[in-house]
């Protein structure tokens, strides 16, 4: 028989091996593919450009990537470990290095082929269905699905990268071992040879320290800036706990006797698995606190929406009309915005006096300025200015003044008949007119200096329009009709002073409710939109790596439980016992990611007010927990179903 058919047959043998790293390497060529659908599609990359989402996307991009690198990495490494004996029956019989290398290259290389043409037919499939179902669940319905070279190339190179300098790897490993060390590499056991109880404490107060800092530190401007800080401690501390905890445990377990001794064979067990998947557990229960908190930070984002769309547009319709042409009268607006399911309501126009005061440093300030009346008329005052005194009318909201400049008791301004100085009455700082508009400082005055400035000052005219509806929902076709009319196509060349700060595709604006909820719904709707993605993802990755590793042990286990059966334990022990273990390697990492997530939610609240104050943020976050925590039992039950069947 040649070395091909004695390999041959036990790859035929052993073809469960194969079918389980091929479905691992088609899942990660799968997922790239999707993520590539999303990240390369040209209509988003437009939206990435206008509303400034390129870090936002690149993050879970390289949370991706990352992902990618531990899991084919591990992957591959558990088939390996599976076949190390092979690879020294194999030299026995006479194979060289060379043709161990050989054999290793040529069948990771088919493994490699068969994965990316799967992956990327499922992805084809997958993420169509998936990019459509989502796409109408956020309002981004505009977005179709296309495909480009850049979506297939780039998940190819990618997966080719990690694979093969996963299988480098696992090459130099092999070839360094020698023949002995090969044949028993299934007999000998794991030794881990730090085991220290204390650094399971010491592991649990840096969690808990790290929880309290980012709590105390994430107020304020400078919120984010230890954030990075407090999450490596928190990864440091996390990974203690998880290698170590369970020793400090037994010792706490072994005071008590009756506990620890009817107990024994399932904290044993326990300890050497928490041992032996630390770095498993590690990389499950920070994909699930990840997951958890980018999902409630998004989420609450995006149903925050319609609050943010209000409270920035107090209007529904809001524009600068400049005094060029078209000088419509309020009925003749009315009728180009009126229809009879949703009439206006309320409309205000109010006249606007502007000029541009060159600095010291070569910038220009721009005033706005405004009659009493009027302002009294939109703000629901009774101000009374007399001579030449004036009112600085901030328009934002007052939690974000802080940074405008203290008030100049005097304001000096140029006329014909020379500076003009008027004295400061009093500030008001408060939102009443649409914030996107790009109008916030004004100058209030009487209605005769009004006049007068208009006759005396290098400025320009416009008239500011605030228009309510019945219902704001439904004037994306007034709003589209308006932009039409007032094109900047059809005003006239600005020839007045504004041509030296103002470009002509500027020189028209409207800020609508309509408007800003469409830019939201691109933003964090595509936020949302990404993070769903990754979420379910990294689930499915954290399930499989759990998998991956009671199963690649399997033959272990066996000979293990029927050596208790030996001993006279029935078949209702062994199950009891798989359950139990199963469902804490199962749902510690779950619950302590979950558990990481919640305090991180708690600490970052603090920058908004804190949860007490958005008690919405509470909500999402066990929306998102419960979700995961549903699906992650039906996994486990899956998981025991099939342990059982094996086992029993």
């Amino acid at each position: 028989m040649t070395f091909k058919q004695v390999v041959w047959k036990m790859a035929k043998v052993h073809y469960k091996k194969y079918l389980l790293y091929l479905v691992c390497n088609s899942f990660v060529v799968m997922f790239f593919f999707m993520f590539s659908t999303l990240y390369f599609n040209e209509q988003i990359e437009q939206v990435k450009k206008l509303e400034s989402l390129d870090y936002m996307l690149n993050v879970p991009g390289i949370a991706l990537i990352v992902f990618t690198m531990f899991f084919i990495t591990y992957a591959h490494g558990i088939f390996i470990k599976r076949r190390n004996s092979e690879f020294g029956l194999f030299i026995t019989l006479g194979m060289t290095n060379r043709d161990i290398s050989k054999l290793l290259l040529l069948e990771n290389a088919l493994i490699a082929f068969l994965s990316i043409v799967i992956g990327l037919l499922s992805g084809g499939i997958f993420s169509r269905l998936f990019f459509l179902l989502l796409m109408n669940s956020v309002g981004l319905e505009e977005i179709t699905f296309q495909l480009n070279s850049k979506m297939f190339y780039f998940p190819i190179i990618i997966f080719i990268i990690i694979y093969f300098f996963a299988i480098g790897k696992s090459l130099y490993l092999i070839l360094k071992r020698n023949l002995l060390q090969s044949l028993k590499s299934n007999k000998v056991a794991e030794s881990f040879k730090l085991k220290s109880p204390k650094l399971g404490v010491l592991g649990l107060v840096l969690v808990i320290g790290s929880v309290l800092g980012l709590f105390i530190t994430y107020i304020g401007p400078h919120a984010g800036e230890f954030l990075y800080i407090w999450f490596t401690i928190t990864t440091v501390g996390l990974y203690l706990c998880l290698s170590q905890f369970m020793s400090f445990f037994l010792e706490l377990a072994k005071q008590n006797n009756e506990f620890y001794y009817q107990r024994l064979l399932l904290l044993t067990s326990i300890d050497y698995k928490f041992k032996q998947l630390t770095s498993i557990l590690m990389m499950v229960t920070m994909m699930i606190m990840i997951t958890t908190l980018y999902s409630t930070i998004i989420l609450s984002t995006y149903t925050l929406n319609e609050k943010e769309v209000l409270n920035q547009n107090p209007f529904d319709i809001a524009f600068l009309q400049p005094k060029t042409k078209d000088n419509l009268s309020i009925g003749e607006f009315d009728a180009v915005l009126n229809n009879e399911e949703n009439p206006v309501q309320k409309h205000i126009v109010i006249p606007l006096f502007s000029y541009y005061e060159k600095t010291y440093d070569g910038w220009y300030n721009l005033y706005n300025i405004m009659t009493v009346d009027h302002f009294n008329a939109l703000t629901s005052r009774e101000v009374i200015l007399q001579g030449r005194e004036y009112l600085r009318y901030l328009n934002v909201e007052p939690a974000y003044a802080g940074d405008v400049k203290e008030d100049i008791q005097e304001w000096t301004i140029p006329s014909r008949e020379g500076d003009i100085t008027y004295s400061l009455k009093k500030s008001i700082i408060e939102s009443n007119i649409n914030s996107l508009l790009g109008v916030s400082d004004f100058i209030i005055v009487s209605n005769s200096e009004f006049e007068f400035l208009k006759a005396n000052v290098n400025g320009f005219a416009s008239n500011l329009h605030l228009i309510n509806v019945v219902s704001w929902k439904e004037t994306t076709k007034a709003v589209e009709d308006l932009e039409e009319r007032y094109s900047n196509e059809k005003i006239p060349p600005i020839v007045d002073v504004r041509g030296k700060n103002v470009s002509q595709e500027n020189s028209f604006k409207i800020a609508s409710k309509i408007g800003s909820h469409y830019r939201n719904i691109h933003s964090n709707g595509m936020l949302f939109f990404v993070m769903t993605f990754l979420s379910i993802i990294f689930f499915f990755g954290s399930f499989i790596l759990l998998y991956l590793n009671l199963f690649s042990e399997i033959d272990k286990e066996q000979a293990k439980y029927q050596k208790l059966f030996n001993i006279g334990i029935t078949a209702t022990e062994v199950k009891r016992m798989i359950s139990r273990e199963m469902t804490i390697i199962f749902f510690i990492p779950t619950l302590a990611g979950m558990g990481l997530a919640f305090l991180y939610v708690i600490s970052m609240a603090n920058d908004v007010g804190g949860v007490i104050r958005n008690p919405e943020i509470l909500l999402q976050f066990f929306s998102v927990s419960g979700i995961y925590l549903i699906i992650q039992i039906g996994f486990y039950l899956y998981a025991r179903r099939k342990m059982f069947s094996h086992l029993t």
